[in-house]
C-alpha cells in the first residue's frame, strides 16, 4: 500500500514534538530546591538539636543526604547548608573570594578566647584572607589574619620546627613513662592515664613546664572545659550552659596568671633562641605570644589565645585519638607484635647521648602504624568544617544566600560505606588493612619478601580530619608525630596484657567503649568507657 505524502511530514512532527515539548517544561519549570531539614518549631528546635544533641543532629542529616548532596537548615538567624558531594567539598577548601572561614574563627574567639570587643574588630574588620596577597578590594589595612596564619606556620608547619617538637615530646613523655619501675607490673586504665601523662608531655613541649608549676590544678581545668567547649562555640546562651562558661573562665584565668607572670621574661627567652625553654617552652608558643604583643592585644585577648591554640589544641584532639589506637593495639596481641617489630626499624643511636631514640621521619612512613593512626582519625574525628558564602555560589543548581554557614561533617564522609566499606568490614568498624596493600621487594640479600604498602583508601574530599583548604590545622605535623610516637613508645617499651573494659570510676563495664556522643560534632571524640590493662617496663 503506498503511504500518503504527508506522512515524512508527519512523522518529523512526531520526532519534534516530545523535544519540544521537554524545552518548554524546562524553561517554565521552578527552578531546583535544596530540601530542608525538618523543623518542629520553624529554625528554633533545629537550633536548639545543633547545639545541644550533635549526634542526633548528624543523624537526620545524614538520612537526609542520601537522596541530595546538600541539605539546609538555620542556626539561629544563619541560613546553613550541609554537604556531602566531594565536588561540593572541594569548593569549600579551594582558596576563593567567594567562601571565607573567619565565621568559625570569630566564633571561637569570641566565646572560646573570651577576645575583648576591641580585638575582635581587629579580626573582624579585616577582609584580606590568610594568603601572602590579599583579597581583591582589600589592600591596605592591617592583616591580622594574614599575620597570625604566617606566625603560626612558620613555627608549628615547618618540618625543622615539627622535628623540633616531635624530639622534646619523645623526651618528656618518656620521662613520664620511666617512672614505671622497670621489670614490674603495674594495672593502668589507658585512657585515665593518657589524660595525665600524655599531656604533661605535651603541654611542657608546647608552653614549657612554668605553666603547669604556677598551676597545679591546670590538667583538671583543661578537662573539664573540653567536656562542653564544643557547646560554646556557636553561642549557647550562658542560662542553658552555667556549667559551661564558668569552666571556661577558669581555665583562662590560669592561662592569664601564667602570661602575667612570664611577659617580662618574653624578651630574654628570645634573645637565647633555644629549642626550648622553661618559661614558654617552644619556639611555637614564644613568638605566638610575641606576635600578639607587636600587635597590641590586650592580655585578655592574649590569654585566651593561648589557650586555645596550644593549651587545649595540643590535647583535645590528639589524646582521644591516640587513646583509641593504643586500645586497638592492646586489645589485638597479634597487631601489637607486628606494630612493636616495625618500630624497632625506626629506632637509632642518639648521636649526643648514645640512647636509643627513635627516629621519628621513620616513625611517621612506617606503613602499619599510619594505617592505625588513619583508622583512628577516620572513627573518631567528628567536626563539622564550616565555611561563610560572601561571593556568588551555587551548588546543587541553586544560588546559596551571600551571608550562609556552609558545612561538612567528617562524621557523615568518613563513615561512608561506599568509600571506606569492605566485604565483611563495614566503615564503622576498626580495620587498618582498609589502608595496607603487599608488594614483592628484593632485599639486600637479593631475596624477594613480601612488604607493606600504605595506600590511603579515600581522597582529600572522603577523609579531612584536620578541615581543608588554607586554613587547614598547621599542627597537624606535629600532632601525628605525637599520636604516633606515643604508640610506638608504648609498644615497645612495654609488654601490654589487656584485662578488661572498665567504666570511668573503675568498675566492670559489661561492653567495650564506644564514642562519646557528647563530644560529636566538636573535633576528636573520646571513649565513653576506658580499658584497664597491665604494663610491664621492659627497658
Amino acid at each position: 500500500m503506498d503511504l500518503p505524502e504527508t506522512t515524512p511530514t508527519l512523522l518529523l512532527s512526531l520526532t519534534l514534538l516530545p523535544i519540544l515539548l521537554t524545552t518548554l517544561y524546562t524553561l517554565t519549570r521552578p527552578p531546583p530546591a535544596i530540601p530542608s531539614l525538618p523543623s518542629r518549631i520553624p529554625r528554633l528546635s533545629i537550633t536548639l538539636l545543633y547545639m545541644t544533641d550533635m549526634r542526633s543532629f548528624l543523624s537526620l542529616a545524614a538520612t537526609a543526604l542520601r537522596s541530595k548532596n546538600i541539605v539546609s537548615f538555620y542556626l539561629g538567624p544563619l541560613k546553613a547548608y550541609l554537604v556531602s558531594s566531594p565536588s561540593y567539598i572541594q569548593s569549600m577548601f579551594r582558596t576563593s573570594a567567594n567562601v571565607s572561614s573567619d565565621i568559625f574563627f570569630l566564633m571561637v574567639q569570641t566565646h572560646i578566647w573570651n577576645a575583648t570587643p576591641q580585638d575582635l574588630e581587629k579580626f573582624g574588620g579585616d577582609k584580606s584572607g590568610r594568603q601572602k596577597i590579599p583579597l581583591p578590594g582589600s589592600e591596605g589595612g592591617k592583616r591580622y589574619w594574614n599575620g597570625m596564619h604566617e606566625t603560626v606556620h612558620r613555627y608549628l608547619a615547618r618540618a625543622d620546627e615539627t622535628n623540633v617538637l616531635g624530639n622534646q615530646y619523645q623526651r618528656f613523655f618518656g620521662e613520664r613513662l620511666e617512672k614505671f619501675p622497670l621489670g614490674e607490673e603495674a594495672e593502668v586504665k589507658v585512657y585515665e592515664f593518657l589524660l595525665r601523662d600524655m599531656a604533661t608531655a605535651a603541654i611542657t613541649t608546647i608552653n614549657g613546664r612554668r605553666i603547669l608549676d604556677v598551676n597545679p590544678g591546670l590538667l583538671g581545668m583543661l578537662w573539664e572545659f573540653d567536656e562542653i567547649a564544643s557547646s560554646l562555640v556557636w553561642g549557647l546562651p550562658k542560662f542553658l550552659n552555667r556549667k559551661g562558661w564558668k569552666a571556661r573562665d577558669r581555665l583562662l584565668a590560669a592561662t592569664r596568671g601564667y602570661l602575667e607572670g612570664a611577659m617580662g621574661e618574653l624578651d630574654g627567652v628570645r634573645e637565647r633562641d633555644e629549642d626550648w625553654d622553661e618559661v614558654f617552652g617552644s619556639r611555637y608558643a614564644r613568638e605566638f605570644v610575641a606576635w600578639l604583643r607587636e600587635e597590641g592585644f590586650a592580655l585578655q585577648t592574649m590569654a585566651g589565645a593561648l589557650t586555645n591554640l596550644t593549651v587545649f589544641g595540643s590535647n583535645a584532639n590528639s589524646i582521644p585519638v591516640t587513646g583509641w589506637c593504643v586500645m586497638e593495639v592492646a586489645k589485638d596481641r597479634r597487631l601489637l607484635e607486628a606494630i612493636r617489630e616495625e618500630v624497632e626499624t625506626a629506632y637509632e643511636a642518639d648521636a649526643k647521648t648514645g640512647k636509643r631514640v627513635i627516629n621519628a621521619q621513620t616513625l611517621v612512613s612506617l606503613p602499619l602504624l599510619q594505617a592505625v593512626y588513619i583508622e583512628g582519625l577516620r572513627l573518631h574525628v567528628s567536626m563539622n568544617v564550616t565555611r561563610q558564602v560572601i561571593g556568588p555560589m551555587e551548588m546543587g543548581g541553586v544560588s546559596l544566600e551571600k551571608g550562609s554557614v556552609l558545612q561538612a561533617s567528617t562524621e557523615i564522609m568518613h563513615y561512608d560505606e561506599k568509600i571506606w566499606g569492605m566485604e565483611g568490614h563495614p566503615a564503622s568498624e576498626f580495620r587498618p588493612e582498609r589502608h595496607i596493600q603487599y608488594v614483592d621487594e628484593v632485599g639486600a640479600d637479593g631475596k624477594k619478601k613480601r612488604v607493606r604498602k600504605f595506600v590511603m583508601a579515600g581522597g582529600p574530599t572522603d577523609f579531612f580530619p584536620y578541615g581543608g583548604g588554607v586554613s587547614i590545622c598547621p599542627g597537624r605535623f606535629f600532632a601525628k608525630q605525637e599520636i604516633m610516637l606515643t604508640v610506638a613508645l608504648l609498644v615497645s617499651r612495654f609488654d601490654i596484657d589487656f584485662v578488661g573494659w572498665v567504666n570511668k570510676d573503675g568498675s566492670p563495664s559489661d561492653r567495650p567503649a564506644e564514642n562519646d556522643v557528647r563530644w560529636s560534632g566538636g573535633a576528636s571524640v573520646p571513649p565513653d568507657r576506658d580499658m584497664k590493662v597491665t604494663f610491664k617496663r621492659l627497658w
